[in-house]
Formats: C-alpha cells, sequence, structure tokens
C-alpha cells in the first residue's frame, strides 16, 4: 500500500539512466523519470507471473531488493536510488502494478512475498537485503519472515504491525465504491495520489506516477484491499531473525503513531528513525535525508546473523550513523 490515509502518497520517481558499474560508497546519476519505463525487463516466473523490473548499480555489488507500495510501481524508488549505487539494486513492479502480469487471482502477502522469492532465484540471487514502501515493508516482512535464509538485512518504510485496512474504514469504504476506469479529476485520486503529500514532491515525478496509479485494473485495488483487511502484520514478526530498520514519517495518516507503537514493539530489537514533519511517502519526500539513514544501516556490517549478532550489529550501525537520529 503507497498512500496516506487520506492524504495520497505516490511513488516518487526519478529516473535512473542505465546505469555503469559504480565503486563503492559513489553516487549514481539521477533517473530520467521519461527514461524509467523503457528501461524494464520482463522475467517469467515459475508460477506463470511475467514481472516488469529494472536493475541498477553495481552488477557485483550486495544484492538489494526493492519493494514499493500498493497501486506504486517500481518508479517509487527512482528518487531515492542513486544513493545505491554501490548495490546491485534489483526494482520490480509486483504483480498487478506497472507493467507486470496482472492475473485474476492472487493478491495476498503470500502470493507477492512468493513472487519476490521466485524473482531472485531467476536474478540468480541466494541473499539479498530487502526494503520495502508500504504494501512492499508488509511484503518484506513475510519474505524475511518465510525466508530467514535469505535475507542479510531488512528495511521498513511507512509501515505497519496492525491491520492495515478495516472494513468500514475511509479506505475500505473507498476503495470498494470505486467507479472504473479512474479519472485525474477523481476525489479520491486526488485525495490518494502524490497531489496531497504534505511536503513538495518532484513535480515530474508526480506527473509520471499519477497515471500508473490510475491505470491499475479494477481487481487489482480490489484483490489487494480484501486480503489486507483485518489482518494484524505484526503476526510475522516473532520469525524475522535479520536486522531491522524502521523509519516512519511523523505526518503518516494511514499509519500514524499506533501503527508505528505496535510495529516497534513487534519488533522490539529493530532500529528506528522517524522524521515528523514527513508523510507516508518520506522516500520521495526527503530522499537525501531517508537514504542517508537507509544507506548507513545497509553499510553497517555484511552479514549478520540472528538477535545476538543483530544486537551486535547495531553497536556499529549507531556509531557509524552518528548524527542521524537513529534510536533502538
Amino acid at each position: 500500500m503507497s498512500r496516506s490515509f487520506p492524504l495520497l502518497f505516490l511513488l516518487i520517481a526519478f529516473g535512473m539512466a542505465a546505469p555503469a558499474p559504480a565503486a563503492a560508497g559513489a553516487a549514481g546519476a539521477k533517473i530520467d523519470q521519461r527514461a524509467w519505463t523503457a528501461m524494464k525487463q520482463k522475467v517469467q516466473l515459475p508460477n506463470g507471473v511475467r514481472l516488469a523490473y529494472v536493475e541498477l548499480g553495481n552488477p557485483k555489488g550486495p544484492p538489494l531488493l526493492l519493494l514499493h507500495g500498493w497501486t506504486d510501481t517500481s518508479r517509487s524508488w527512482t528518487i531515492l536510488a542513486p544513493q545505491l549505487a554501490r548495490y546491485r539494486v534489483l526494482i520490480p513492479d509486483l504483480r498487478g502494478h506497472g507493467n507486470s502480469d496482472a492475473p485474476d487471482c492472487c493478491y495476498s502477502l503470500s502470493s507477492f512475498a512468493h513472487d519476490a522469492r521466485l524473482f531472485l532465484d531467476a536474478m540468480k540471487v541466494k541473499r539479498a537485503s530487502v526494503a520495502g514502501h508500504s504494501l512492499g515493508s508488509m511484503v518484506a516482512q513475510l519474505f524475511a519472515a518465510e525466508n530467514p535464509d535469505r535475507v542479510d538485512r531488512l528495511v521498513l518504510v511507512a509501515s505497519t504491525a496492525l491491520a492495515p485496512v478495516e472494513r468500514g474504514d475511509w479506505l475500505w469504504n473507498n476503495v470498494s465504491r470505486l467507479n472504473f476506469p479512474l479519472g485525474a479529476e477523481s476525489e479520491f485520486i486526488k485525495t490518494w495520489s502524490a497531489l496531497s503529500s504534505p511536503t513538495p514532491l518532484d513535480p515530474d515525478f508526480v506527473a509520471h506516477a499519477v497515471p500508473e496509479t490510475i491505470g491499475i485494473s479494477a481487481h487489482v485495488w480490489r484483490g489487494v484491499l480484501r486480503e489486507l483487511a483485518g489482518i494484524p502484520i505484526g503476526r510475522y514478526a516473532a520469525d524475522i531473525s535479520a536486522p531491522t530498520l524502521i523509519l516512519a514519517g511523523g505526518r503518516d495518516e494511514l499509519f500514524g503513531a499506533d501503527h508505528q507503537q505496535a510495529l516497534r514493539k513487534a519488533l522490539p530489537h529493530a532500529s528506528f528513525r522517524g522524521f515528523p514533519e514527513l508523510g507516508h511517502n518520506l522516500l520521495w519526500e526527503r530522499p537525501d535525508e531517508v537514504g542517508a539513514v537507509l544507506t548507513a544501516f545497509l553499510a553497517s556490517s555484511e552479514k549478520v546473523e540472528g538477535v545476538a549478532g543483530a544486537r551486535n550489529d547495531r553497536k556499529q550501525f549507531y556509531t557509524r550513523a552518528a548524527g542521524l537520529g537513529i534510536s533502538d
């Protein structure tokens, strides 16, 4: 899910021309939003679903899987992606989104997480760090819980441990009643999309992201909605062993303080960084600041096993990330 409740949150887009391998720590080139769709490749998974994806950064760097939110696309990570040039960055469009297949069934977290595992298999990646935004963060939680041997680090952006949707709430009522095809003049789209961000967004990104949200099929909107309703995401937390970083916006109207408190309680060993002035789409709003925290976490050390290892690793992380405002 990639919206703020009822704020709209579309993915940030900032296209990246096909990058050359980057030296460790070097920043990549800014992405051209107009070129993003043309950069996508496709892979057919063993379950029959074809996923569109973009690969960026250093082909020989540590693998990093980025997962976007509901009704967003891989474009969501484009503004922050240049800071990740030392990694082999893999950014798929989730099933039903962007240029990936939109089968009639199914849109549960299990389906998305299974796709992620098959996608890494297809990319010949045994282990990767995983970062997810909104819906992508929920998929990342389940993926990390089910595949602990395949996740080096976990980053949850605008996430939750509670049920993200409840029957009868604002989101349930509005999505259930949407009339398709959608249009930019729709009051719901004006509220759901990046146009109502609490802080300014890159206008070029917004111009490309909003039409992608409008283009999502009705069965995908409703399929995800039904699968998320009433399911507390924290049910997966006990099985997550990877070192974890939580990034949260203080003005997130979708996953506010109660969601963040529940998430920190569910993942007591996770590191946390709040951005009080930002909303649900903090990675689009302040990509330099958010990216600095994310990259410090990813670079704090290499592979760390188990909770004890995560505790020791956090000490290194805080030392290297001094001044970034991270807490546990």
